[in-house]
């Protein structure tokens, strides 16, 4: 058990490198390339820090009983992992992983396959790996050791801030998409109620111009071509009106479609990099735009295998 700030400190941060090696592995292998899978941009995943900080802290008095150590683990995990996605969903919007497709999930926060494996890997963690660590710590001299902390903590902290701002550059992007389509919708409903609307309109006051004519023809003869000219006259000024109220619409229709497309093919690392190192991400507030974003990164990924092969 840490009995310093300094030892907590030291224990987050390895064990969140260690996460992040083991989290870049699995998804590294699974792709079959590099994969920064860690939620923000450098090498550690805070969540393994303050798990197996928790872990440490809570049952290291219980140790010698394998079968506590594993139920121990399995729980701290579990709620862990349950609060850490809950409070992520919340903060921003985002749902980052998802095990709503495996048996026994809770909310899709946790599910019952990666707590049992938390729980064993945290018993072996607890077992065999932390003695290491903790002689690790201990054979870094402490003025060493204190100026390494404060380097890697602030580097640490500006990657928070980093990522955080990106991530709420993310959510305004998506929103901003999701604006948009909402407009392309409601503006291609328009044409097509405008075209509708306006040819019934134009049959309607063609028919009454028409029987107009014709009354006039046979009861007014000398006033034929003047009648005829009237109603053309009026038939093409009410179509001209129609078709510059459609393409006015076209047009922004065309404006708006090009700003939607540039958005979601505009190449930003940290956005492509949040979608990289989460897959099964969802949007609470976007999720068509976001899956727009995956579809046009995907593309890209494929396109450019189809080039090296």
């Amino acid at each position: 058990m840490p009995q310093t700030f300094y030892e907590v400190v030291w224990i987050f941060l390895i064990y969140a490198f260690i996460g992040w090696c083991t989290e870049v592995s699995y998804a590294t292998l699974d792709a079959g390339k590099f994969v920064n899978r860690g939620f923000l941009n450098g090498p550690y995943c805070p969540i393994y820090g303050i798990g197996v900080l928790v872990v440490v802290v809570i049952l290291t008095p219980l140790k010698n009983s394998l079968l506590i150590l594993f139920i121990g683990s399995f729980v701290l995990t579990s709620v862990l992992e349950y609060i850490t996605g809950y409070v992520l969903e919340k903060v921003f919007h985002n749902k980052w992983w998802d095990y709503s497709d495996k048996p026994f999930n809770i909310k899709g926060y946790v599910c019952l396959k990666f707590s049992i494996l938390w729980g064993l890997a945290c018993s072996f963690i607890m077992l065999v790996i932390h003695p290491i660590v903790m002689g690790f710590i201990h054979i870094i001299p402490k003025t060493v050791g204190i100026v390494l902390l404060i380097i890697l903590c602030s580097a640490f902290f500006a990657d928070c801030v980093v990522t955080v701002s990106t991530i709420l550059k993310f959510n305004k992007r998506l929103k901003i998409m999701g604006e948009i389509a909402g407009k392309l919708k409601v503006i291609s409903n328009e044409i097509g109620e405008n075209i509708y609307e306006n040819v019934a309109e134009a049959i309607e006051k063609k028919e009454q111009f028409d029987g107009t004519y014709e009354e006039f023809k046979t009861g007014f003869t000398q006033k034929k071509e003047k009648l005829a000219e009237n109603v053309e006259n009026r038939y093409q000024k009410f179509n001209n009106s129609v078709q510059l109220n459609i393409e006015k619409k076209r047009a922004e229709y065309e404006e708006l479609s090009k700003r939607y497309k540039e958005l979601s093919e505009k190449k930003i690392y940290g956005h492509d990099r949040l979608i990289k190192a989460f897959p099964g991400m969802h949007s609470i507030d976007n999720e068509d735009s976001l899956l727009k974003l995956k579809e046009h990164l995907m593309q890209l990924v494929k396109n450019k295998k189809n080039q090296e092969e």
